[in-house]
């Protein structure tokens, strides 16, 4: 019981945060204004996403609105069928579906696209697309995903 508490409080803090966060950027910052964080190479940013993954498909907003829910349904159908949610499991689902759930909000709305902010990198080099928390998380929780595939994809193999 106690894994599926901290998995819950994960979801609402870090979807509370990407609602914060989008909030204070759209009321503060001027689209595509640049406030410095870190010397240039960290900045905040407002943009909109009116496409997917790295703003990839401009324009196919209520595709990826489509796409998102199916997403979300899915991990949610996943979670609730994993027999062997480990703390791990149950963490990288929440973060997950936190992020996925602050992407969706954008897209239903009515917001121009989806608030990107977080732009980190160099012009002279290399930027990195704007991002949000709710991307952030769902990278975080993907990778910890994949970590707990490994380790039981590990005992299966040691076991068998």
């Amino acid at each position: 019981m106690k894994k599926y508490i901290i998995a819950a409080a994960i979801l609402i803090t870090t979807l509370a945060l990407d609602i914060i966060t989008k909030y204070m950027v759209v009321e503060n910052i001027f689209l595509h204004e640049r406030i410095n964080i870190i010397g240039t190479f960290i900045q905040l940013t407002l943009t909109y996403n009116r496409g997917g993954l790295f703003g990839i498909l401009q324009g196919y907003q209520n595709l990826f609105l489509i796409f998102s829910v199916i997403v979300l349904l899915f991990l949610m159908a996943f979670f609730i069928l994993e027999k062997n949610k480990s703390l791990l499991f149950c963490n990288s689902i929440a973060l997950i579906i936190s992020g996925a759930i602050g992407n969706i909000l954008d897209r239903i709305l009515g917001k121009e696209g989806v608030v990107d902010f977080i732009y980190i990198g160099s012009d002279k080099y290399f930027r990195w697309p704007a991002f949000n928390v709710a991307d952030s998380v769902i990278v975080a929780g993907a990778f910890l995903l994949f970590i707990v595939f490994y380790k039981d994809e590990k005992k299966r193999r040691t076991a068998g």
